[in-house]
This record gives structure tokens, sequence and C-alpha cells, in this order.
């Protein structure tokens, strides 16, 4: 049976292993373990050597009854993350403050685990599971964008890594697209000729003011988030560069976007300015039905443990995003962790249990 003693152990012991971005190999190998002693085979792609890392992505398969399904969580954390000290305060496990605590993602790792603990312990008859740990989620998706997908054979499946409480599922998720800019002006010496030049500063300063950004409205958002130019206080300034991104719910809003700043660069050529833009596409966004069957498998779950269903959209990419471009359909649940990304990064440990208890009915797939 589901031990919270357990978990908590098994949590914080995870958390203790520091596995950032591009350094996920002492976490992965502490799963391998995991894996080889609850009589899990697995295999690991070659996403970290594509992208510069120390692991692959982790597949495991878990051999039970009916159509595939996969659960993914991410293996990686933010920084930072070295010497992660896991302390309970009342009903919270926290760091000890000058550290995140892991939790994102972990804590859906560790809850994954602990089911699989008890259905093994149990003896208990089980759907048929793939679950995947990817790598460099938290910069840009990288393990899910490199994963071997040839090694998935479910059609669809879960992620757990959304922000919220538990019950919240994403059903609407955005496209993300980056830009880098290039703005060109004349360097001219800026005491004795100041006339001759041609500030690419004030250049870029008059472009940003005449476009919006933050919220544009209610789907999309625009953010420039790096400027770097000058050489010196006595030269004006001939190249700045930029680099920002749109957001967006709606892909013809996210392609306005970038047809606004194109006709706003265009202007910078009145003043005999110059520019060069580069556009990256980093993922596209989703949407999923509210009567879709993949909500329909989790819904008597939440129900059967008192969480409301929660049916929520997000500006954040995740790895569902990947899987849902790939065709596998995807859900994003909700796994309740509390500031992420900062060292006041904290998770409930009822919270925590009640993520194992959800993960642990998905994996039974018994009906409700």
């Amino acid at each position: 049976m589901l031990s919270k003693e357990r978990l908590i152990k098994r949590f914080e012991e995870m958390v203790r292993i520091s596995s950032p971005s591009l350094k996920e190999g002492d976490f992965s190998n502490y799963l391998k373990k995991e894996f080889e002693r609850l009589g899990l085979s697995y295999r690991e792609d070659d996403a970290g050597k594509k992208i510069g890392g120390n692991s692959g992505n982790l597949i495991a398969y878990f051999q039970g009854k009916g159509e595939s399904i996969f659960l993914c969580a991410h293996m990686d954390t933010v920084t930072p993350c070295e010497n992660i000290i896991p302390k309970i305060e009342g009903e919270y496990i926290k760091s000890s403050g000058n550290t995140i605590l892991g939790a994102d993602n972990k804590s859906a790792i560790a809850s994954i685990l602990e089911a699989l603990e008890a259905i093994v312990e149990d003896k208990v008859e089980n759907r048929d599971i793939e679950l995947i740990f990817t790598v460099a989620e938290e910069i840009g998706l990288l393990g899910a964008k490199n994963l071997d997908f040839s090694l998935i054979k479910s059609k669809e499946g879960y992620v757990l890594d959304s922000d919220g409480e538990l019950g919240s599922v994403i059903v609407k998720a955005p496209y993300h697209s980056r830009f880098y800019l290039n703005i060109y002006g004349k360097a001219s010496h800026a005491g004795a000729e100041p006339e001759k030049g041609l500030s690419a500063i004030l250049l870029a300063s008059e472009f940003i003011l005449n476009l919006p950004w933050g919220k544009i409205d209610e789907d999309t958002t625009g953010n420039v988030g790096i400027i770097k130019g000058g050489r010196a206080t006595n030269i004006v300034p001939d190249e700045v560069y930029l680099e920002g991104e749109f957001r967006s719910l709606d892909l013809k809003k996210l392609n306005l976007c970038f047809e606004k700043l194109e006709e706003g660069l265009k202007k910078i050529e009145i003043k005999d300015g110059k520019w060069n833009l580069r556009k990256e596409d980093l993922y596209k966004g989703y949407s999923i039905e509210k009567d879709d069957p993949i909500i329909k498998r989790v819904r008597p779950i939440f129900e059967k443990l008192n969480h409301n269903l929660i049916f929520r959209t997000t500006k954040g990419g995740s790895d569902a995003n990947i899987f849902n471009e790939r065709g596998l359909k995807a859900l994003n649940l909700g796994i309740a962790v509390e500031n992420p990304h900062s060292i006041e990064e904290r998770i409930k440990i009822d919270n925590l249990f009640e993520l194992s208890k959800i993960v642990y009915y998905l994996l039974k797939g018994e009906e409700l």
C-alpha cells in the first residue's frame, strides 16, 4: 500500500541529488537503479549527446493490461540546486532557504515511484504504462524535442508538471516564438561630430516604444528581455542587439505580432537604419476538448479523491506541448508545487501524498 513515510523519505533523497539542466547524470543513475529494483525494463536515448548533456531521456516500461499510456516528468531542475537540504516545517517540505527545493519536478517522480512500489508490493493488476523522464526541460524542452519517439508505443498520456492545485488540467497552452534582432546605425564621434552618426540605441528605443508589449490581449504576450549595445560613451552607437519573445494561444495572433514587428523595423529604414531579424519557433500550442477521453479517464480519479476538476489555460510551455505537436495527446496535470523556481519553493506533505494516489489509480487503470 502507499506509504506517506516512504514517499517523504524518497522525495528528500531525490532532491538531495543535484540535477541542473544538462547535468542530470547522477539522478538518471539513481532512477535506473530504482527501475531495476522494481523490475522495470528501461531505455536511455541519445538526447544527451545531441544537446551536450550527460544523460539522455529515460523511458521505462511497466508491463500490464490494456492499451498503453505514458506518464511524463522531467529530471532537471532550475538553479540554485547544489547541496539542497530539505526540511519539514509544519505541513510543508521546504529547502533550507539557500536553494530551490526541487519539487518541480521531483515531487512528480517521487509520486510515480511510490505508486509503482505500492503496485508491485501488493501485486495489484495494473495498466500497461510507459514512464518518460526527460532532461533539459527547464531550458527549452530540449529533452522532449530530442526524444527518441520510436521507443514509445503509447498514443496518449499525462505530463505531471503544471502549477496549480491538484485537479488542475491544462486544456490550452500557447505557441511560443523568440526573435533575435540586430539594429544598425552609424558610428561617429559623440563629441566632435555627433550629427554625422546615427544612434542604433535611439533607433531601437523608438522601435520598442511604438509596439505593444506585456499583455497584448487575453491570448497574447510579448517581451523584449535582452538589450546589448554601445562601445563607449564618446561613440554614437552603430549596433544594438535585442532578444525577445511572443506567446499566444492563437497562432494567427502570434503571426500578427511578427508582422507588426517587421512593420516597425521598416520604419527604421526611412531613417537610414538597417536591421537583421531571426525568428525561432520554440514550440506549438495545443487545445484539448473538455470531453476528450484523456480527461474522462482522470475525472473519476479526482472525484474519488475529492479534488475538483479545474480546466485551465496557461501561457507557459511544458513537455506536453512537444508531445501534442508530435501527435501524442498529452494532458498536463497540476502537481501543487508552491513558489517554483525560487528559494521559497515548497510543497504540502498531504499534496505530495495525494499526488501519489492520483498516479496509483492511473497505474491501476480500473473503472472507478
